[in-house]
């Protein structure tokens, strides 16, 4: 976890922050950086793709592979509707639901978008490392795979208001640079609120 140092006090946090959302392809590190960001905020962490297993009572690789993706994605946009209205919450939403239509429409006030960057590379090099099963990857050539989602959803990743590099860096680093960011961001504003 974090550092008392790097821990967020609710006054460095801007005020019209009321939820923080990790979007980015699957590897970036959303879930582990969305707890650890989480933690240090005093904030709660909500996995989509966590909420999802839970209300359909399996989880996602199995609900893609038994239901297809379509339905799949029906299920995802649908919990995040709900999922997008809570406060004091850092979302760690899955790869593809910012490509959704309408999806990235319901970031609006309130909500800090971060795009946390990732390589194809990169990504499968972490994915490896993991169990969890990646259905859309399923391919002769999982690499090519990978830059084809990733090129398709990147129009709908730059949406987002900041974007972090993750190459390189641990999920601490990452969750201490959105931190830095968001006391920058609540600086500025209490500086602009001193002149009015």
């Amino acid at each position: 976890m974090l550092g008392a140092a790097e821990r967020a006090t609710a006054s460095q946090i801007p005020s019209a922050v009321s939820r923080v959302v990790l979007i980015g392809f699957m590897g970036a590190g959303k879930s582990t950086v969305g707890r650890r960001l989480a933690s240090a905020m005093g904030w709660e962490c909500v996995d989509l793709d966590d909420e999802i297993a839970d209300q359909e009572g399996m989880e996602v690789p199995e609900i893609i592979c038994r239901r297809g993706i379509a339905v799949f994605r029906a299920v995802e946009s649908r919990m995040g509707r709900e999922v997008v209205r809570r406060r004091r919450t850092v979302i760690a939403v899955g790869g593809g639901w910012p490509s959704e239509p309408g999806n990235m429409d319901l970031l609006g006030k309130g909500t800090l978008s971060v795009w946390l960057q990732v390589s194809p590379e990169t990504a499968l090099r972490r994915l490896a490392r993991s169990a969890t099963l990646r259905p859309l990857l399923e391919s002769p050539d999982p690499l090519a795979r990978a830059e084809l989602l990733l090129a398709a959803r990147t129009a709908h990743y730059r949406r987002a208001e900041l974007a972090v590099d993750t190459e390189g860096h641990s999920p601490h680093d990452v969750a201490a640079r959105i931190l830095e960011l968001l006391r920058s961001r609540g600086a500025r504003a209490q500086a602009a609120k001193a002149r009015e």
